[in-house]
């Protein structure tokens, strides 16, 4: 059974006969049941064949119709059912009364417009139905002598003349995915940031114990070094991703370097439990620990945790960027480069400062500050440094935190190609769920 629950919910399938209203409904419904979640179909023609047989086509009748469906659709969704509507229902008026109806009685209605052009549904006229109402055999026939009135904001449109049913299905699921208790409380960010701060804080908490021991240093496959800190961290972080968000992939180091394979979608966590180990096993304090949630190749949130300073930044799309410590909570933002010149954040432990020095050239900078981990990002973020380029290997998981702080503090993080002053002019922004998860050489900035 899957661990998806939904709410009670109608998804309201509208369109011309012919549009494809029915062929996608069951598409999504044969999706549902893959996952062996409850789902239940209420098609046009056979309600009319059977609860609405003695209603015509009348403006009257079709009222009546959309209404008994719309009541049926309400009591179904009660039975923890998801249920899927497949009608005409040609009236703006008659759908928003069955919105009323199912939104009474709890459940969440979902409209979506199956569009396809007449001259489409009138070619493929399975039925047959278009041509006699073209002899005049039916009378109010929606799209020939009656009207169809187009919904004006619906969830989703799909246009079935430019997409197979499979692509159309798959964009409903989508949809639905996200109205899973889960899904709505992945799509909250100001929730999961709550969240993540508090997953941030019992991660480093676990990182600050081993730190006051005489810990023993290791080497993965690559030889970076990786410590007990490391892995503990990761498993308080992956553990309590899951229970948060269970669909949603994690794509987390030290899982990586012991070889976990990954396939993330649209939507995947990635974690660094404690990004700056350089920095912890020299004891200088600048670690940290990183998590982000990337959409389309994009980190909308992210945390950054510093344990030894208590320090939290965090931000995502909807709340912005703001920095959590001792001083309590504050908005942060970043700062134009002054007239005197940038700060130029660079790495404590990587760095080939001849070749940063070359890609500077034509930009003025007023000082130099040695940062250790994701730290540069962040304090980007907030204001208080300018340019941070990045030479040479670094992995999605060490950026994707650090960068969506940014982003919500109205920065960018771009792919470094040629000078610094180019890609401040020109550059593209930095994406994540790369084969293999490394990153190019990049500049983090206003």
């Amino acid at each position: 059974m899957s661990s998806l629950k939904f709410k009670p919910t109608v998804v309201w399938f509208t369109g011309l006969s012919g549009a494809g209203k029915t062929t996608v409904s069951q598409r999504v419904a044969a999706l549902m049941r893959e996952q062996s979640l409850p789902v239940v179909t209420l098609d046009g023609d056979e309600l009319r064949a059977g609860p609405c047989r003695d209603l015509g086509f009348t403006p009257e009748d079709r009222a009546e119709n959309v209404r008994r469906v719309a009541v049926l659709a309400s009591e179904q969704s009660q039975f923890g059912q998801l249920v899927l509507v497949a009608l005409i229902s040609p009236l703006q008026a008659d759908r928003d009364r069955a919105r009323k109806i199912i939104e009474a009685s709890g459940a969440d209605f979902i409209e979506i417009f199956v569009d396809a052009p007449l001259s489409v549904a009138e070619a493929r006229d399975p039925k047959g139905l278009y041509k006699r109402a073209r002899r005049g055999e039916l009378t109010h026939f929606t799209g020939i002598d009656a009207p169809y009135e187009v919904p004006v904001d619906p969830a989703l449109a799909i246009r079935t003349d430019a997409e197979s049913p499979e692509q159309s299905a798959s964009r409903v699921m989508e949809i639905l995915l996200a109205s899973t208790e889960a899904g709505d409380k992945a799509m909250n960010q100001t929730w999961l940031l709550e969240e993540l701060i508090a997953v941030a804080r019992h991660a480093g908490d676990v990182i600050m114990k081993i730190y006051a021991t005489d810990f023993a240093v290791h080497e993965k496959r690559d030889d970076s070094p990786v410590t007990a800190a490391d892995e503990r961290a990761e498993a308080v972080i992956a553990a309590a991703l899951r229970q948060m968000t269970p669909d949603i992939p994690i794509v987390a180091e030290e899982a990586m370097a012991a070889g976990k394979q990954v396939s993330p979608g649209r939507q995947f966590w990635l974690v660094d439990p404690l990004d700056g180990t350089k920095e912890f096993v020299s004891r200088n304090g600048e670690f940290t620990v990183n998590i982000a949630l990337i959409q389309d190749g994009a980190p909308i949130l992210g945390v950054v945790y510093a344990p030894v300073t208590d320090t939290v930044f965090a931000g995502s799309e909807k709340d912005g960027a703001f920095i959590v410590d001792a001083d309590a909570k504050r908005e942060i933002s970043v700062r134009d480069i002054p007239d005197a010149g940038a700060v130029v954040l660079t790495s404590r432990s990587h760095g080939d400062y001849d070749a940063l020095h070359k890609r500077l050239e034509g930009q003025a900078v007023a000082d130099w500050r040695l940062v250790g981990s994701s730290l540069k990002i962040c304090l980007i973020a907030a204001g208080e440094g300018d340019l941070y380029p990045r030479l040479g290997r670094t992995m999605e998981w060490d950026t994707a935190a650090g960068h969506a702080v940014l982003r919500a503090a109205g920065g960018r993080l771009m792919v470094l190609n040629g000078s610094v002053a180019d890609t401040l002019r020109a550059g593209r922004e930095l994406g994540y769920g790369k084969p293999g998860f490394e990153n190019p050489n990049f500049l983090a900035c206003a």
